[in-house]
């Protein structure tokens, strides 16, 4: 019988139950045998072990690393290893895209002055989900930030637009929907924050809004990801790539049902073995 795997941290798996469920589903009705495996602590020779007879295996961890020794022993690997890697970083993101892609000016913070003026976006570039990500208006705010968030971090000029972005969900290289998310109370617009979602229908996309998502599809190989867009002095501009990305918005707001699709397309590429 065919396998399929599926890779998870323990903390992200138990909020993902539903996802879980509905890749279990979309697998098994392809006449799959599903593994799902937490990867904490987890020696990567062991996880080996574990997924090498596999088609395909979806990692639904942020660990590039891992995917990248699994693909050196020849195992398919569904976010690819090179769009773990820049998506989960958000400088490495800046730096590899911000020539093909309008995006906000993104710098490292460091030890010294920052060289933007206040009040600018400081985020931890490792985060996901609008964690950490917090407004700067002053130094005693950049003194807090940075007592609170050790890690590399990245900062940003305002958008003219706040509360407001866009989250292009992207299935096999290609946009399957699309949400519109705000927020009357926090800049951050994270549907996970409280903020709200409406369905905007692909073929409705601006024309910039959908000429970012081809030129990162032609950069990355997008196989489930989210792009999203946020909006500045009247353009669009990508803000990051969500990898993995999630699907409650989806199948809240939505009959999509990203598992299948994304099942299905592993299933081409793979021929099933």
């Amino acid at each position: 019988m065919k396998r399929a795997c599926i890779l998870y941290e323990r903390h992200d798996a138990e909020k993902s139950r539903v996802l879980i469920r509905k890749y279990f589903d979309a697998l098994r009705g392809a006449g799959y045998r599903v593994g799902l495996t937490i990867t904490n602590g987890l020696p990567r020779e062991a996880a080996l072990r574990l997924v090498s007879s596999a088609a395909f295996v979806i990692n639904r961890t942020r660990d590039a690393a891992l995917a990248e020794y699994l693909e050196e022993n020849g195992v398919f690997v569904s976010n690819p290893s090179v769009l773990t890697r820049t998506a989960n970083d958000k400088y490495l993101t800046y730096e590899r895209l911000h020539g093909l892609v309008p995006m906000l000016e993104t710098q490292l913070l460091t030890e010294a002055a920052p060289p933007l003026p206040f009040p600018f976006v400081a985020k931890p570039a490792a985060g996901h989900g609008g964690a950490g990500v917090t407004l700067i208006r002053s130094a005693e705010e950049l003194a807090a930030y940075r007592a609170a968030h050790p890690e590399r971090s990245v900062i940003q000029p305002v958008a003219s637009v706040l509360g407001r972005d866009m989250r292009v969900y992207v299935i096999g290289g290609k946009p399957a929907a699309a949400m519109l998310r705000s927020s009357d109370t926090d800049f951050r617009s994270n549907f996970s924050l409280g903020g709200r979602a409406e369905t905007v229908p692909v073929s409705e996309l601006a024309g910039d809004e959908a000429e970012i998502v081809r030129a990162v599809c032609r950069e990355l190989p997008l196989h489930y990801a989210g792009v999203d867009i946020m909006h500045d002095n009247g353009r669009a501009v990508l803000n990051e790539i969500e990898d993995p990305v999630g699907a409650r918005m989806l199948y809240i707001n939505t009959a999509i049902d990203p598992a299948r699709l994304h099942a299905e397309y592993l299933e081409s590429l793979t021929n099933g073995k």
